[in-house]
């Protein structure tokens, strides 16, 4: 049937095209196109354009994503004899609130994200709730089916308030956002509990929701907790380990149509999946898949002076510019932005730089006197001016533009802030050095309103690095208040 035929031939095809970006990649060097077709994401500037020990770490993190995704596909695909399920209603509408948080997961992430204002952020909450209230509808036992709605609901209220946390006033502690994640994995517990002594659901799909429930500890959000509880990151990619959660529930739905409603090859394995086992092997690689404060190869070190020929006469500004922006990285490669970019800013006498509207108004504030007065970082209307700690040179700028609040990640930074901008235009911008000019990015960055017109939170992260010298991150995301917060 060609029901039973749709997961390995749309696993076929992604393999296919995984395998004409890899050969791409391998030729020209640049993993853009390798990472745009495993992660089903676009990337900016990507951080890997040369081929490097970083780059080839990389790539194997991303050849063990594509694994698990041509995995995740055929199992999610693996749709079941077109039947009236046993079970009434209730499991006809558990089974389609589960598939459609499966298909919010595998497809509808990105155009979500497209979505201006808070709506993105709204109908994103809608398949998670129907994703969590969906197993309360079906498992056996009245008891039970109450403590998994309890949990359903109070994962449902923590999932909001993770969405919503930077435009919670007063804004909470770092702390309170990883303790909302306690609810998520409680839901998850219960519901692996009931499904266990239901007896409807096989043993390999109850080993996918626990591999899903011990990976929730790690994924990007909590991943943050567990950076401040061990010390440092932990560095795991939630594109590869999200698909346990997938796979979890899209299982559950397909094995409620009743017995025999999977093809016989998902049926219990007698051993663990070899997917499962590939990523057990492959998971050391993606821990140093581009681990946010590796160093980069030694001999970095900024070079003050434009640098000169044999005869002491000073080469072109071009090929200077072009040599200080490749000294720069992404400091954090693994956390992907809707837009980013990296480049070489070049400073002027005094410092400093700014984020702004081109088409704003200064509204009669002194948004760089202001930075100056505070040491660091100042904000007015839609400007927001920042302090470096050297002039007259260049320093390393990342820019990040986010659909939504990004984790708060303070290990490795010397200072850290956020302030409130407003785009009136759409737009906002960091200003780029022009030939024979005095100071700017040393190639285009990208707009940073990434919902358009609004106001958004401008967190700005700041230190000096053994190697390549000062460098700055700046993370833009929507958010209302235009209140100052000093994280460090």
């Amino acid at each position: 049937m060609f029901r039973q035929r749709v997961g390995p031939i749309v696993a076929g095809v992604y393999l296919t095209a995984a395998a004409v970006a890899g050969m791409l990649a391998a030729v020209t060097g640049d993993l853009g196109p390798l990472w745009t077709v495993v992660v089903w994401n676009v990337p900016g500037e990507h951080a890997f354009t040369e081929p490097s020990t970083a780059a080839v770490l990389a790539a194997a993190g991303l050849f063990a994503i594509l694994a698990l995704k041509t995995w995740m596909l055929r199992q999610v695909l693996a749709f079941p004899p077109r039947a009236a399920p046993p079970g009434g209603t209730r499991v006809v509408w558990a089974r389609r609130g589960l598939y459609l948080a499966v298909a919010f997961h595998v497809a509808g992430r990105l155009p979500a994200a497209l979505l201006p204002g808070d709506l993105a952020v709204v109908l994103a909450l809608l398949p998670m709730g129907a994703q969590t209230v969906s197993f309360a509808l079906v498992l056996s036992g009245r008891r039970m089916r109450m403590c998994v709605l309890a949990a359903a609901l109070a994962a449902s209220a923590a999932t909001a308030a993770i969405a919503f946390y930077d435009e919670i006033e007063p804004l909470p502690p770092p702390m309170f956002f990883y303790v909302l994640w306690v609810p998520v994995l409680s839901w998850q517990v219960v519901v692996l509990a009931g499904q266990r002594r239901d007896g409807r659901w096989s043993r390999a799909t109850l080993r996918a929701g626990l591999v899903a429930a011990c990976l929730t500890l790690v994924s990007p959000y909590p991943g943050a907790g567990l950076e401040w509880a061990i010390g440092g990151p932990p560095g795991l990619p939630d594109e590869g380990l999200g698909v346990f959660l997938v796979v979890w529930l899209a299982r559950s739905a397909h094995e409620l149509a009743g017995p025999g409603a999977l093809p016989e090859e998902l049926g219990p394995p007698r051993r663990l999946p070899r997917p499962i086992l590939l990523a057990g092997v492959l998971l050391p690689f993606l821990v140093l898949v581009a681990p946010e404060a590796a160093p980069p190869p030694a001999g970095y070190a900024w070079q003050l002076e434009p640098p000169r020929t044999g005869n002491g006469q000073a080469v072109d500004t071009e090929d200077y510019v072009a040599e200080a922006n490749a000294r720069c990285r992404d400091p954090w490669p693994r956390v992907r932005a809707r837009r980013q970019g990296t480049a070489a800013y070049f400073l002027f006498e005094g410092g400093g730089y700014v984020v702004y509207d081109p088409d704003g108004t200064g509204e009669g504030e002194d948004v760089v006197g202001a930075a100056i007065e505070d040491g660091f970082v100042a904000a007015a209307g839609s400007s927001a001016a920042v302090m470096t700690y050297g002039e007259n040179e260049p320093m390393c700028l990342t820019v990040k533009a986010f659909g939504s609040a990004p984790p708060l990640r303070l290990k490795g930074w010397e200072q850290v802030a956020e302030v409130g901008v407003v785009s009136r235009s759409g737009r906002l911008e960091v200003p780029a050095y022009a030939d024979g000019g005095d100071e700017g990015a040393g190639r285009p960055l990208p707009n940073l309103a990434a919902r358009g017109p609004g106001r958004y939170r401008l967190r700005v992260y700041a230190r000096v690095h053994e190697e390549i010298g000062e460098q700055h991150l700046v993370v833009v995301f929507p958010g209302r208040s235009a209140g100052k917060v000093v994280y460090r």
